[in-house]
């Protein structure tokens, strides 16, 4: 038999719905309490970030001013006299280092028994110190070895014959040469 139901409705179990809304809703509340605590300690630590972009771009601010005064400072300056004034102090110094004694005792290494040394002009230069020769001999053959000793010799360097004349041509019956020879006076040291 069949028991009627004195139910005005049906009977609808709603319970596992409620607690699932519940349970869902408890989630939802730890989520957004967890969401909330994570954006405070985020947000505090982008704080300190910007503050420290604030003052790094202040600093940058500050050297930037400070660059462009120091360039204008530095757009006064008369560099192309100043190099000039360098330059020009550089080759007072290179001829107060220039050894005399040095240059001589290295043409008298050179120079054969039979030539002799009537004339010397050295001339210092930002490229070193050309040296101009007039020597003379009795014979070619002496001529011709001071030549190659200048040539073979690590301290001389380029030798350029400027004129030369015979004993036909002088009046002394001597052989007589000028010549120009770069003379290199740190290099080749004995």
């Amino acid at each position: 038999m069949i028991t009627p139901s004195l139910a005005s409705r049906p009977f609808l179990n709603t319970r596992p719905v409620w607690l699932m809304t519940i349970a869902a809703g408890g989630i939802a509340l730890i989520m957004i309490v967890l969401n909330l605590r994570f954006f405070l300690i985020t947000n505090r630590a982008v704080e300190d970030e910007i503050a420290t972009r604030d003052a790094l771009e202040e600093q940058y601010s500050e050297l930037g001013t400070a660059a462009r005064q120091e360039i204008a400072i530095l757009n006064r300056v008369p560099w192309r006299s100043l190099e000039a004034r360098v330059n020009a102090t550089n080759l007072v110094l290179q001829e107060h280092a220039f050894s005399w004694l040095q240059m001589l005792d290295d043409i008298e290494r050179v120079m054969p028994y039979d030539v002799r040394l009537t004339r010397i002009t050295p001339s210092v230069s930002p490229e070193g110190v050309m040296l101009a020769f007039e020597v003379v001999a009795r014979n070619r053959d002496a001529m011709l070895g001071f030549i190659d000793n200048l040539v073979e010799d690590p301290r001389f360097d380029d030798p350029t014959l400027g004129s030369e004349r015979t004993p036909e041509d002088s009046s002394t019956g001597t052989y007589v040469l000028t010549m120009r020879v770069k003379y290199l006076a740190s290099e080749g040291a004995s």
